[in-house]
């Protein structure tokens, strides 16, 4: 039952620390999240790209304690009481091995392109030549059925066409999924932690009603202060050489990214800059500094690398004056914040 992945959760996260230490800020959104699969509900995060849903949900993976599990067996099933047609076909010859918690995520990339075979599974040839076209060992599980036991991130879920959210009906409220042909239900025992893009975000579907149903909603949102975004920065980026990013030149990209986000630029921005790009930044800096031959990071540097790093993690907004030359609006914006 999908109980048991709840209740390991629990007996494993304490509720007077934050179990979350990955992602810096963030408290509301970090208690809803965690307080919904600790009851037992899929959840949604809904927020802008660059803000650490991916990390969050890898996270709260490695919250689950080790297994046992059958070795080999792609649905994790417990030696004691296997639930895969494979696994039950072997009973009393399984042999046992131990999976962490972070070796059970699985991600799924939203896409229009994606099929329900993708996420359920489907007939191997070969094997269907060698065992004939019904035989349930002829069919390779899909990455929700390899979620069994852990967690699937399903990004960008309202990026997938209405047929395929139909396919995740049944094992989102079930936990189980019933193949086609086959006349055999798969386990699919997980927590599914969702991402959704804004809906004026381009490529966007409509998620149905009874979808929804099955998850709640959180928001996460941008660092609430320029502290948290300078932490992200200093904590998160990679470090490259002996050369130094001194505070000025921090505090200058800071001032940079949040001046996308609010002030008197933030109208001009349909989508600004994400701690992302605050790293991108942090970490180009070190790279063309050792490229100008010196030791120590300056904010001419900054300037130098600034708009390509931008340019391709923020969009402009259609009423902004500077919506058909956004170089320009970089520019000024960049020099406004660094003068």
């Amino acid at each position: 039952m999908a109980e048991k992945v709840y209740e390991a959760l629990r007996r494993n996260t304490r509720l007077d620390t934050d179990p979350l230490t990955d992602i810096y800020g963030q408290e509301k959104a970090k208690k809803q999240i965690l307080a919904s699969v600790l009851a037992g509900h899929h959840v949604i995060i809904v927020g802008p790209p660059g803000i650490g849903k991916t990390t969050l949900a890898r996270q709260i993976a490695t919250l689950l304690p080790s297994v046992e599990a059958v070795k080999g067996c792609q649905f994790f099933c417990e030696p004691q009481s296997p639930v895969c047609p494979m696994c039950k076909s072997k009973e009393g010859s399984l042999e046992a091995e131990t999976i962490p918690g972070v070796n059970r995520f699985r991600r799924i990339q939203g896409s229009p392109d994606l099929s329900v075979e993708d996420l359920l599974g489907d007939i191997d040839p070969s094997l269907a030549f060698k065992y004939g076209p019904t035989d349930y060992r002829v069919f390779t599980p899909g990455k929700l059925l390899k979620g069994n036991r852990g967690v699937v991130f399903f990004d960008e879920i309202n990026r997938v066409p209405e047929k395929l959210q139909n396919s995740l009906l049944q094992v989102l409220e079930e936990h189980i999924a019933t193949i086609g042909s086959y006349d055999i239900d798969y386990p699919a025992e997980f927590i599914m932690i969702a991402t959704m893009n804004p809906k004026e975000h381009a490529g966007t579907e409509e998620l149905s009603d009874v979808l929804l149903d099955r998850f709640d909603m959180v928001r996460m949102t941008y660092p609430e202060s320029p502290e948290i975004e300078r932490r992200v920065i200093l904590e998160k980026s990679r470090k490259y050489g002996d050369g130094i990013v001194p505070d000025s030149v921090v505090d200058s990209i800071v001032r940079m990214v949040q001046a996308t986000r609010s002030g008197k630029w933030a109208d001009e921005f349909e989508q600004p800059a994400s701690p992302r790009a605050s790293i991108g930044l942090y970490e180009k800096v070190q790279t063309l500094t050792l490229f100008n031959g010196r030791h120590e990071a300056s904010v001419s540097d900054l300037l130098e690398c600034a708009g390509s790093v931008l340019m391709s993690r923020i969009r402009i907004s259609p009423q902004s004056q500077y919506y058909e030359n956004p170089d320009e609006l970089l520019e000024k914006v960049i020099k406004d914040v660094t003068k």
